[in-house]
């Protein structure tokens, strides 16, 4: 059986040239935080989106608007013409799980007192309800406050990212103002893993006077099981003059996704420019040990170590400094990663550095390591071995 080179041999020799080691860990870290950053990105947008989603809840919108929820319009009355025609609809507390909303983005100003822009617009995304919209977005949850009357506004915990501000430019008491009218701040909400945090909430009636509509844009409708959709499609068929289309909160939140999926795929491809980079980089290194290392390498082989043996030595070399540097770089990377947030359009989604971040950004810090003993490890095993002992 071939003879392996002891582990503490590819140990001693990073220590050789510290600095030449030093720089390949920083690489092997710069691709595992990368990793991790663009695997938190993704998933946050994905996620973002698919969150909002309920199986068995469907959006009702008009047939015009394509799908846009802030182009669409519906008549005001018709929660309750749903709520009379449609079976199956879920009803909680005796009360069906129907929600009307208008969805707007307009110009927000914080209040007296903001240090935040000088008073300059802030393009924000409000969001017009009634009590029953905590009865069909059930990823809601009040952090503090109580839900807005007449003049008072609820913000979602990811308002303040959205807008560019500080937290406490939104804290509860403070003031903003939009559609000409002045509101006052009773109230934050999570809705983890959604859009809906980084939106503002307004009562609806008063929203609908502001912006002079009698409509609502959408109607938010909780089914008792998502095979009882079929009702709500006859009924959205027979009623021709409402001119409704019906579409699941799924469905609807899944094309929104995959209307972000190229964002999604140039992240991905500008990491894998910077990971090929780091590769090249690393097989280079390597290979110039392997240079200032000939006469000893081709002295090993001499005394009877086989060229394998010499190979799983460099690949154990490369190994052990991109795994200290993938784990320096994971930790920066939830360092300055967790709990930041991107802004996108009028929305915002957090950034978490889950498991599978964690995972993604270390196997591709190994993979860096083991696929630049590549072009070293070819070279050893032909180094003829007479001519690599005359080596200067």
């Amino acid at each position: 059986m071939a003879r392996a080179l002891p582990f503490d041999y590819a140990v001693r020799n990073l220590g050789r040239r510290p600095l030449r080691t030093l720089l390949t860990a920083l690489s092997s870290a710069l691709v595992a935080a990368l990793l991790v950053a663009t695997t938190a990105f993704v998933r946050g947008l994905g996620g973002t989106f698919s969150g909002a989603a309920s199986d068995d809840t469907a959006i009702l919108l008009s047939t015009v608007a394509e799908r846009d929820v802030v182009r669409s319009t519906v008549t005001a009355g018709l929660p309750e013409l749903v709520a009379a025609s449609v079976p199956g609809v879920k009803s909680i507390g005796g009360v069906p799980a129907l929600s009307a909303e208008i969805h707007m983005g307009t110009n927000l100003q914080l209040g007296e007192g903001s240090t935040s822009r000088d008073g300059e617009p802030l393009a924000g995304f409000v969001r017009g309800v009634t009590e029953r919209a905590f009865l069909v977005h059930e990823s809601v949850t009040l952090l503090e406050g109580r839900p807005p009357r007449t003049g008072e506004v609820i913000v979602g915990r990811m308002v303040a990212s959205q807008l560019g501000v500080a937290e406490d430019e939104l804290a509860l008491g403070r003031k903003l103002r939009f559609e000409g009218a002045t509101f006052e701040i009773v109230g934050r909400f999570a809705a983890p893993g959604t859009t809906i945090e980084a939106e503002i909430w307004t009562p609806l009636a008063e929203l609908r006077g502001l912006t002079k509509r009698d409509d609502s844009s959408v109607v938010f409708v909780r089914m008792e099981s998502p095979a009882r959709f079929t009702d709500l499609e006859l009924f959205t068929r027979r009623r021709l003059d409402l001119e409704l289309t019906m579409i699941p909160s799924s469905t609807y939140y899944r094309e929104l996704s995959d209307y972000f999926g190229p964002i999604r795929a140039m992240a991905w491809a500008l990491s894998a420019l910077i990971v090929a980079g780091a590769l090249f980089g690393g097989a280079n290194t390597l290979n110039a040990a392997v240079q200032d290392r000939l006469r000893e390498l081709a002295a090993l082989r001499a005394v009877g170590y086989s060229g394998l043996a010499l190979v799983r030595s460099l690949a154990q070399e490369s190994l052990v400094v991109a795994a200290t540097g993938a784990l320096v770089g994971i930790a920066l990377a939830r360092l300055f990663v967790t709990g930041s947030s991107v802004r996108i359009a009028m929305s915002a989604f957090a950034l978490e550095v889950d498991a599978v971040a964690i995972l993604v950004g270390f196997a591709g810090a190994l993979l860096v390591g083991i696929v630049g003993t590549a072009p070293a490890a070819t070279r050893v095993l032909r180094m003829p071995i007479a001519a690599a002992l005359k080596e200067p």
